[in-house]
């Protein structure tokens, strides 16, 4: 990857401001968890809380909105990589955040009051749109080594349609206490990463702040969690994780989009399976459910930190994959293998939860099981 150090768009970072920019993370992570903790405080005294219902995982009224914690941190990390690369300025304003504040703000109206799911298609189509104008839209598939397959004329179907899946699927994951802030710790501390080896420093330094902000919020979200990041935060963090992997520079990202989305793996496979499964079972895929993978293991008695080590460990999993894809000293038979490894722990997820599930009967005692009643106002 060596090769892309030199790219005049992403200059070199010395010592020094390598040091600078960490400490920039660590405040971003201070920042980031003193907001969780005073919306806390704010839901509690306004009573701005999530009340458990039948669709829950959790089973007393906790803070909501916390996600407001991730999208600010994350957008004045933005903003200052924004003024230290003002090449990739337009960029990073029109590509990343522009549309995902536009989500982040809609999640926000959503979390208070539930808004037409038709109208928040539109939008989240409206911000796949501008992140394909403004990055560039998905030309192609391949791995470093290996001719890239190109989409031709669904370059730009296809990543709208990437942009609206990964926002919806990593809003679907946000139902377990510090699932969705490890997960986007995880998951964006590996973009930084796989950016930083590719020579895309501005891309590195997104990502950075995105990993420092979802990790402060974990601080208070982490099981038994005090707040939840609400649609605000997780959509927010969907459309970041869709928009960063065409952050690349143009010559590498047909080469290092799938690896760098390999991270995502559990949290795209999770709502995938749960949505095949409804429509199998002649159900509507749309409507609000308890029967994601990481549900069932929850309600099997899996507690929900041990499940969120799960899919973070899976993640890690999934970017161990792809470190090895874009090893130059990987072979090309075994670069085309090494997928496979992904598609082995997707399985064995499937197969482990299923057979755990069956163990505990949990469909049949899910039917029995009466919504949890509303707490009475003091």
């Amino acid at each position: 990857m060596s090769d892309a150090a030199g790219n005049d768009l992403f200059p070199s970072l010395d010592s020094l401001e390598i040091v600078l920019w960490s400490g920039a993370g660590l405040l971003a992570f201070v920042v980031s968890a003193a907001v969780a903790d005073l919306i806390v405080i704010a839901s509690t005294r306004w009573r701005l809380v999530d009340l458990p219902n039948r669709r829950s995982a959790h089973a007393l009224p906790t803070a909501r909105g916390g996600g407001l914690a991730i999208v600010a941190t994350a957008l004045l990390g933005m903003i200052a990589t924004a003024v230290r690369y003002p090449d990739a300025a337009g960029e990073i304003v029109f590509g990343l955040m522009l549309p995902s504040l536009a989500i982040a703000i809609v999640g926000f109206i959503d979390d208070i009051r539930p808004l037409h799911a038709v109208l928040r298609l539109f939008i989240q189509i409206a911000a796949g749109v501008a992140i394909a104008a403004a990055l560039g839209p998905i030309t192609g598939f391949g791995l470093p080594g290996v001719e890239p397959i190109s989409l031709g004329a669904l370059a730009w179907p296809v990543t709208i349609v990437w942009v609206v899946g990964m926002i919806n699927a990593f809003n679907f994951m946000d139902g377990s206490d510090g699932m969705a802030a490890l997960g986007a710790t995880v998951t964006a501390a590996f973009m930084a990463v796989l950016a930083w080896l590719a020579g895309a420093h501005a891309m590195t330094l997104v990502a950075g702040f995105v990993a420092a902000a979802a990790a402060g919020f974990l601080v208070f979200n982490w099981t038994p969690a005090r707040i939840f990041m609400g649609d605000v935060g997780s959509a927010f963090l969907g459309t970041v994780f869709a928009a960063l992997p065409l952050f690349f520079p143009s010559q590498q990202r047909d080469a290092l989009f799938l690896p760098a989305v390999l991270v995502l793996w559990p949290f795209i496979f999770d709502p995938l399976v749960s949505v095949l499964r409804r429509i199998w079972n002649g159900k509507n895929p749309l409507q609000p459910h308890r029967e994601f993978l990481f549900h069932r293991l929850i309600r099997s008695g899996v507690n929900h930190g041990r499940a969120a080590i799960l899919y973070a460990v899976l993640a890690i999993c999934g970017a161990g994959v792809a470190m090895a894809l874009i090893d130059r000293e990987v072979t090309v038979p075994v670069r085309l293998a090494l997928p496979t490894i992904v598609l082995a722990l997707a399985a064995l997820l499937t197969v482990g939860t299923e057979q755990l599930a069956q163990r505990k009967n949990i469909d049949g005692k899910a039917s029995q099981t009466p919504a949890m009643p509303a707490p009475r106002p003091r």
